[in-house]
């Protein structure tokens, strides 16, 4: 599915450099259920970020398919992300402003779905995530995992292969975190790529396979 070869993120501020990436080699497959796992300033999030077409890299090549992401402009990343991944973050990122039918909607609306095909794709992935009942209330309005399961209906709203999710736990209790990592083991199962960033070795054993991130290096868990 996707191939990462020889990758590494340098930042530079000033006469300073960081190189958060040294060098990572790393394929997932089709329906693979993976944790990223690391303590926080190890890299895994700029990993992430790079996998979902949000950062480059300095140096390496990274393949999706037959497509060299590496190799991208700007326009033609957005449409990489548009088209082929979908994000579930920490802290939900939904719109205040939007209701939760709204916020669902919104990928729908970038693909160019028509209306009534839109309405048919949220209600279906709301019911499935159980808060159809929330449809017209605010994200302020809901609980933190009832706003997790909105994020996680609008990233499947889209239909991508790819999902990539930043410690989709972290804002959450223990019982609901446990229920939202069934929910991705329930996506992992219909045939989709799942990656958790996370640094919790619990949230991290959930997962089928578990790749370990120090100082910028892949490690052996």
């Amino acid at each position: 599915m996707l191939e990462l070869n020889g990758i590494r993120k340098t930042y530079v501020t000033g006469t300073t450099s960081v190189e958060a990436l040294k060098g990572i080699d790393l394929k997932f497959r089709d329906s693979e259920f993976v944790s990223i796992l690391g303590q926080s300033g190890c890299g895994k999030t700029t990993l992430l970020n790079i996998i979902g077409g949000m950062d480059m890299a300095t140096e390496g090549e990274y393949m999706y398919d037959d497509i060299n992401v590496t190799k991208m402009k700007n326009k033609d990343l957005h449409i990489f992300r548009r088209d082929n991944i979908s994000f579930v973050f920490q802290h939900f990122a939904l719109m205040n402003r939007y209701t939760v039918y709204e916020n669902v909607e919104v990928p729908l609306i970038a693909a160019h779905v028509n209306p009534l095909k839109r309405k048919e794709i949220v209600m279906n992935q709301l019911e499935r995530l159980g808060i159809e009942d929330q449809v017209k209330k605010y994200p302020t309005q809901l609980s933190g995992g009832q706003q997790q399961r909105c994020a996680i209906a609008r990233a499947l709203a889209a239909n991508h292969r790819l999902i990539l999710a930043d410690e989709p736990t972290g804002a959450l209790d223990v019982s609901t975190g446990n229920e939202i990592m069934e929910i991705f083991r329930e996506i992992k199962d219909e045939g989709k790529t799942v990656v958790i960033i996370t640094h919790d070795n619990g949230v991290a054993a959930k997962c089928d396979r578990i790749l370990k991130i120090v100082d910028g290096k892949l490690t052996k868990v």
